[in-house]
């Protein structure tokens, strides 16, 4: 007999159950990456067709996975938990070339094989022919394991280098971001500035240089061949991020839903108030007068009396003119 769907997901729950029930114990374990190792390949095989759906619970399973194990040094080289990243990668990762350079910073899989030939296969299907063969030769130089297996791969895409169509517009950066270390220094931004020693001289201003007899700074101009390139590494000394977050972190801004807007009504804004606002009158000008009836030396007139008395005298002037120009034609 043919089980049906609910049938299927209530055993599906039930061995789910099982496996958090185990995870509680975890720190008892000998091997705690084992029963993360099972658990994953468990929900891989209940769910073949629905991997990445929230049905299986895959994202979730393997971002709990990955982060408890990010700083564990007994399993930065372990197969099972660089697969568990892989997996995460394939199916889930919208950055996967910054979640490789995020591995490769954390040193993780550094020594597996594995590590380069997914790396190095993913920015083949890219067409970042160029990068995918640096990490080739990057796996190759630091003997990651098992190396007979990594040389074929190399020599397999070595063939494939060779026959494939000229790219122009192809990047020409490195396949792992290296960062300066003037801008991967970690500066504490609240620590307190150490004292300075009021009869110490005072510095140069100024945006570097020294400065000329006239007191003025001269300006340096930076210039990357002051300084030896840095060599593409996993950046042993800078880390990066110390963690590369969950996929609901990175897309956060989209958690409401979009639902239609038939039907619904804007609230209005604040109360409404009952203070009336006043009117302004201008008392000065109450009471005011023609300037044709008023008494232009009494003492009492007053700016804005003065105002429209001259702009009275301009339209006058200007009807005069006029009347002029009717009479001349």
């Amino acid at each position: 007999m043919t089980p049906t769907p609910s049938d299927t997901k209530n055993l599906n729950d039930a061995i789910r159950q099982e496996y958090e029930a185990e995870l509680l114990n975890i720190s008892e374990s000998d091997d705690p990456l084992d029963i993360y190792d099972r658990y994953v390949r468990w929900t891989l095989d209940a769910y073949p067709s629905a991997q990445a759906t929230p049905a299986s619970q895959l994202l979730p399973l393997l971002e709990r996975a990955t982060k408890i194990f990010l700083t564990s040094a007994q399993y930065k080289n372990d197969p099972r938990y660089l697969k568990m990243w892989i997996q995460y990668i394939r199916f889930f990762s919208d950055t996967p070339r910054e979640t490789f350079a995020f591995l490769a910073r954390q040193n993780i899989g550094e020594g597996l094989a594995l590590f380069y030939e997914e790396f190095a296969a993913w920015l083949e299907g890219a067409g970042r022919w160029t990068q995918a063969e640096e990490v080739y030769k990057m796996g190759i130089e630091r003997e990651a394991r098992p190396t007979p297996r990594l040389l074929r791969k190399f020599s397999e895409f070595q063939q494939r280098f060779s026959q494939r169509p000229e790219d122009n517009n192809e990047p020409s950066s490195p396949a792992l971001p290296t960062v300066r270390p003037a801008l991967a220094a970690k500066i504490d931004p609240y620590a307190a500035a150490a004292p300075r020693d009021p009869q110490a001289p005072r510095p140069n201003s100024g945006v570097g240089g020294t400065a000329t007899k006239s007191g003025r700074q001269k300006l340096t101009i930076f210039s990357d061949a002051d300084s030896a390139a840095p060599a593409v590494t996993a950046g042993r000394d800078t880390k990066g991020w110390e963690n590369i977050g969950s996929l609901a972190d990175r897309k956060k801004e989209n958690v409401i839903e979009p639902k239609p807007w038939v039907g619904e009504t804007l609230k209005a804004g604040g109360k409404k108030s009952s203070t009336k606002i006043p009117v302004f009158k201008d008392e000065v000008c109450q009471n005011f007068t023609s300037p044709f009836h008023a008494n232009i030396d009494d003492h009492r007139t007053n700016d804005c009396r003065l105002r429209r008395f001259v702009f009275s005298l301009y339209l006058i002037s200007i009807i005069l003119k006029l009347q002029t120009l009717r009479n001349n034609k």
